[in-house]
């Protein structure tokens, strides 16, 4: 079953000297458990996808469907640095009134799994990144979304960090079953978490290609890095990304 559809969305903006398009005629296509990743030149238009399926933009044309509820990841974790980390991780079911004993409860067992709930009654500032970006992974799934959407959600942290978390959150979200969009500018990265890339033109961005990743599914992140393929993956995303 579908969580998202994308049909020939094109998106223009209007500036002081005229009008000029972003996205061209874009379709895409996201099932349930599935995490797609989207790459491609920079200011190709990829954030700007993420939002319009989140609505914060409107497409200029075509047609965005969503099955279910959105969660979104930003490069920042957005912590309020006044709250504890159990206030802010309440935030969203306060906002959505969705704040149960039995959402408590799910967020105290994602706490225990991340070994994070003896940091519950600390701020954000005494947190490392890698953990104020798995407590901003805990707080955006407490409204239970059926899609989630990642925007450059790693490249605040520090290589090894990075590796670590991305294995932890590709686990939480296979297993969760929660279907995905990451938008990156890592290929490596897109290549060791995603079951297809979709490869944008520079702007205005057409899909250039889209890619299956056939891996073993039972790879971590991290396992798949050190497949004879990866590096085929690799080469094949580099090119379409770079060519003119």
């Amino acid at each position: 079953m579908s969580v998202l559809e994308l049909k020939q969305v094109s998106k223009v903006f209007s500036i002081e000297i005229g009008d000029y398009l972003v996205l061209d005629n874009i379709d895409l296509k996201v099932d349930e458990n599935e995490i797609v990743g989207i790459v491609g030149p920079s200011g190709s238009g990829k954030t700007t996808i993420l939002n319009i399926i989140s609505k914060l933009l409107k497409p200029s044309k075509g047609e965005v469907i969503v099955n279910g509820k959105l969660g979104y990841m930003f490069q920042k974790d957005l912590l309020f640095e006044w709250r504890t980390i159990w206030k802010n991780l309440l935030i969203g079911l306060e906002v959505t009134k969705q704040n149960t004993q039995a959402n408590k409860d799910k967020i105290k067992a994602r706490l225990e799994k991340y070994g994070l709930i003896d940091f519950i009654n600390n701020y954000p500032s005494e947190l490392s990144g890698g953990m104020r970006q798995r407590i901003a992974l805990i707080r955006t799934l407490a409204t239970n979304p059926s899609l989630l959407l990642l925007d450059e959600p790693f490249s605040a942290l520090d290589y090894q960090t990075r590796i670590n978390i991305v294995n932890d959150i590709y686990t939480t979200l296979k297993q969760e079953k929660l279907a995905s969009i990451l938008v990156t500018h890592d290929i490596s990265e897109a290549i060791s978490m995603c079951d297809r890339i979709i490869v944008l033109s520079s702007r205005p961005a057409k899909v250039k290609k889209e890619i299956v990743l056939n891996f073993n599914k039972n790879l971590s992140p991290l396992e798949r890095r050190k497949e004879s393929i990866f590096q085929s993956y690799f080469d094949q995303v580099w090119c379409l990304v770079n060519e003119d």
